[in-house]
């Protein structure tokens, strides 16, 4: 039976690579658009087809697009650094509204027939948890508004151009092939990343933020899932369900890499979400999510990759809007 072409948009990068990785072994043709900013081609599978494309270029897009004409599209392109968007407003919200939309349009162009839209539970901003899909979002950050913009548009879009589309709200990704020369976001690998270089690692506030961190094998399964099946216009929070702090997540990376270094504790990150839980109710019956790998495994198998890569230099970039508020280690991390 012939298997659909897919197209995976940020295919280079950290999740994307983990889904063309499943796409390749399920025996799909799979096809790459990644601009290289923040994956690696060493990330790609050597099965997978891999065009070089900044996604805010729209005639190289188009032109790409319509070279594959790929019938399913996973679009995970983006600029996840939700706590630089207020920094670099312009930078964060191109590379998510405007690259998303230049795929979609041309996709439709070329026949596509389901597009699965990696969106953020960034979307519900300080909602009460766990955020629901049925919550109504109110984000607070320019990251979370310019995915919500994705949401919206893909409603509307759909209903006029008769494509079949699913949102996934996937949260706090970790694991193998995390970009460990970020600053802004990834905070297991930047702990991981300090530690190796025998350097105090930076936390935001009190560290009593809480989050669910969610290993990648886990959310991968459900993202592919999410392309096959009768999951027309369902949106789905995709993670784990236990919740820890930043506090307890920095002991168990240093119980786990047996390095000891107090962290330094920094002022608060402007409009930074407190506490950011999810349900996955949805997830668990549709998509058989399942969260089966626990922190500490899951903090084992980052560390074995991360201490392979070994210790990596931040890279920086300028942003658009300085501040007093900018993080000061921003300005400091080397």
């Amino acid at each position: 039976m012939k298997k659909v072409k897919v197209l995976v948009t940020g295919g280079a990068g950290f999740i994307g690579s983990h889904l063309v990785d499943k796409l390749i072994h399920k025996g799909y043709p799979v096809f790459v658009i990644d601009d290289l900013s923040g994956g690696r081609k060493e990330n790609v599978n050597q099965s997978a087809k891999l065009y070089q494309c900044d996604l805010r270029d729209v005639e190289k897009t188009d032109r790409i697009i319509k070279k594959i004409k790929p019938e399913l599209v996973f679009h995970l392109a983006a600029n996840a650094a939700e706590n630089k968007a207020q920094f670099s407003p312009i930078d964060i919200t191109s590379r998510n509204w405007n690259a998303f939309i230049n795929t979609l349009v041309s996709s439709v162009r070329s026949g596509m027939k389901r597009i699965v839209v990696t969106s953020s539970i960034a979307v519900y901003g300080s909602l009460q948890t766990p955020f629901k899909e049925t919550d109504r979002p109110e984000p607070e950050d320019l990251y979370g508004i310019s995915k919500l913009a994705m949401e919206e548009a893909l409603k509307v879009l759909s209903k006029v151009h008769k494509f079949e589309y699913v949102i996934t709200r996937p949260h706090n990704v970790y694991g193998p092939r995390q970009n460990m020369t970020d600053p802004y976001r990834n905070v297991v690998t930047i702990f991981m990343n300090s530690l190796m270089k025998k350097e105090s690692f930076y936390i935001y506030g009190d560290g009593k933020q809480k989050r669910c961190f969610s290993y990648i094998d886990d959310v991968v399964e459900a993202i592919f899932v999410a392309g096959f099946g009768d999951f027309n216009g369902m949106t789905f929070n995709i993670g784990a369900d236990k919740d820890f702090s930043i506090n307890e997540l920095s002991d168990t990376i240093q119980e786990v890499t047996k390095i000891y270094l107090p962290p330094t504790y920094v002022e608060d990150r402007p409009q930074e979400v407190k506490v950011a839980i999810a349900d996955h109710t949805l997830a668990k019956k549709y998509l058989k999510c399942r969260d089966k790998t626990s922190l500490k495994d899951g903090i084992k198998l980052t560390w074995e990759y991360a201490k392979k890569l070994g210790p990596q230099k931040y890279i920086f970039d300028k942003v658009e809007l300085d501040s007093p508020l900018l993080p000061k280690n921003w300005r400091s991390i080397k």
